[in-house]
Order: C-alpha cells, then structure tokens, then sequence
C-alpha cells in the first residue's frame, strides 16, 4: 500500500467519476462529463503508459463501412439497424473531426477504396447508394476501375475498384495525443500505468482497488465508467463481448510514392494505407478468428506471411520495399455490430464493445455515457 500524505489524501483519492480506459471511449467520457460539469472531479485511469487497447495502434482510418464488408454485417443486423449503425459511425468521424480539429489530427479527405477481386462490386454499388441515400443525400460509391493501373495494382488480380467519396484518414497518434491535451485541459486527473484491480460498490461510492509500480492504493468514486472495450471481462464478466486482435505491419520508407487512399479488401479485414510515404497494411484475422481471439498482444505468424504476400503479390507487385516491423492491438466485437452501453448498477456503467470502429463510434459512444451519467447525477 502505497504511503499518503494528508495533501495527496485530500487531493487525489476522492472523485465524483472515475474512467477507466483512456482509449477513444474513456477519453471522450470524461471530457464531455467534465466540460458539462466543471465542479466536478473526474479521473482517467490507463493501465499502459499509451491506451492498451486499439486507441493508439489502429490504422487511422475515418471509415463507416466498405461494399462487401456493410454486406456481412448484414447477416447478423437488420437493414435498419445497419442503416443507424452507418449513420452513427459517420457521424462520429465527422464529431471527431470537429472536436480535435483537422489539423491537430492530420485528417485527409483521400476517399477510401475496396478491391474487388470478382468484377463484379461495381455492379453492387448501386444498390447500395440507393439505400444510403437517405442518409447521405448523394452517392457513396463509384466505380474507380480506371485507378486500378496508377495505384500499381496487379491487374490481372485486382479486377474492380469501388470509392466511397466519404472516407478519410488520421494520424492516429496525434489523435490520441490531441484527445489527451484536450482532456487534460478540461481539468480532468490523468493517471497512467495505473490498473485497476477490482471495485467494491458502497453505500456512498465505489471503491475502486487500482495498482502501480509504486504499490497498491484504494480510490473513491461517486461512479464508475468502464470503457475498457476488449478487456472489460475482468471487471464485468456478465459483458457481451469477445476480444480480438489485428496485427498490422509497416513498410521501410519507399522510394516511390504509394497510392492515396484508405483501401480495404476480403470484407474489411484487410486494409492498407500510405502513411509517412511507407505502405501500413493490417488485417487478415479472419484467416485465424479463433487464435486472434486473445487479449495478448502478439504476432501471428501466419497472418504476417499473408499479409507479406498480399503486398507482393497485387498490392505493389514487382516494387522495391522492404517491411520494417509489426505491432497488435486488440478490439472487441460481438454477435451485432452495436456497442454496448450497460447500467449494471446505479453506480457503475460501462461502454464497450466497438466492433473494431472505435475511430468511428468512440467519441459518440463516449458523449453519450457522459449524458446519461449526467442525468444520473444531476
């Protein structure tokens, strides 16, 4: 147990919020709470010395869905719920946008891009466009075919090219730094490789258990938010939610420049992007579902060599590049495509389970909880 001072007693232990998880979700929590309650005291606890999730190692795409891949989420989501899941995704990127500010994020309007292997995805897309029109007002998809011969594709591979004119890209690292000044700014306690070890709800409070490299110590909180995504059965064990993780690889800076463009392919699970004039490709879970099924970081080795051959073999055949290193992060997904925004009590709460769109849906998600938090405690 770590030893106290009556000024850090006084100052740091009690709290009208705590957060934790200072990914997308948690960060987007606590700044909303707070902005509307200024009063207030509200913490952010991350148990990494970054957010331990996806917030930081996701590709950094503003996407809300290509052909192939609102076509899967399909089968488990009715065309309504799908049609209100796009809408929140869509919106949440621009809410995003307008919260952080373009500049402070890198964000690029380069439109995004689905490889169609068949022939035939352009003929789909007008399908499509007719039942996201009400939402968009005008068309999402067009047929990019033309492209495929710029973007250096193998053609005999790469036989169509859909774009969806609403898709976009960030650096998600100045993001996530971005989120953080902004919270920190609102007045909102930062604490990181700080883990939260369990909670005892009280009469009064929660007493939350957390530890750090100093040792253990209690804190207090009138509520508790968990937005801890891919790791909130530890806490939560009744959470509908299964963890999984994406590994992404990155290129050595190239000598040529690589197509513009957020691109996808196989139904959204594989994506690349030109980042830093390197090539960041990532995906390929679907070939091991239940292997990347873990909340261990880690490199499968079988979806690297997949994803070394995708680039060489249709993405950037017969070009010099090299691949520089590989990393993980670990989302969470259920059997519908909606996150989750659960009241197990009427002090602790949670939103979770983003569907490996947290770029899209956590800063919504995260306004949403602090409202309803808000009503709870107003």
């Amino acid at each position: 147990m770590i030893m106290l001072s009556y000024w850090e007693k006084s100052s740091f232990i009690h709290h009208d919020l705590i957060v934790v998880g200072g990914g997308i979700v948690g960060l987007s929590t606590a700044l909303h709470y707070q902005l509307a309650h200024p009063k207030k005291k509200v913490a952010v606890i991350e148990r990494g010395l970054f957010p331990s999730g996806a917030s930081s190692k996701n590709a950094g795409f503003v996407c809300f869905g290509s052909i192939s891949e609102l076509a899967e989420n399909a089968r488990t989501d009715s065309q309504d719920e799908l049609l209100s899941l796009v809408e929140k995704r869509y919106k949440g990127g621009l809410e995003l946008r307008q919260l952080l500010g373009d500049q402070r994020i890198d964000y690029r309007p380069v439109g995004g891009y689905e490889l169609d292997f068949q022939g035939d995805l352009h003929e789909r897309m007008f399908a499509f466009n007719d039942w996201l029109k009400p939402l968009f007002k005008h068309p999402v998809f067009f047929d990019a075919r033309d492209k495929i011969p710029a973007f250096g594709f193998d053609q005999t591979k790469v036989k169509g090219l859909v774009k969806n004119q609403f898709e976009g890209s960030i650096d998600t690292g100045k993001m996530m730094d971005a989120f953080a000044r902004k919270v920190r700014e609102a007045g909102v306690q930062f604490y990181t490789q700080t883990e939260v070890l369990h909670y005892v709800e009280q009469t009064n409070g929660v007493e939350v258990a957390v530890s750090t490299a100093e040792g253990s110590l209690q804190l207090f909180t009138g509520q508790l938010a968990l937005c801890t995504n891919a790791f909130t059965k530890a806490l939560l064990p009744e959470a509908d939610l299964e963890p999984g993780r994406g590994m992404v690889i990155v290129t050595k800076p190239l000598t040529w420049t690589p197509p513009q463009g957020t691109f996808h392919y196989h139904s959204g699970y594989n994506y690349f992007r030109n980042a830093g004039n390197r090539i960041l490709l990532g995906g390929a879970r679907h070939l091991d579902l239940k292997g990347e099924t873990t909340t261990k970081e880690g490199i499968n080795s079988r979806l690297e060599s997949q994803l070394k051959e995708d680039l060489k073999r249709f993405i950037a055949p017969k070009r010099a590049l090299e691949i520089d290193y590989a990393w993980s992060g670990i989302m969470a997904f259920g059997e519908g495509k909606s996150p989750l925004l659960l009241h197990p009590s009427a002090r602790v709460h949670a939103a979770v389970r983003l569907g490996g769109m947290g770029v899209a849906l956590g800063t919504g998600l995260g306004k949403e909880l602090a409202q309803q938090l808000g009503a709870t405690t107003s």
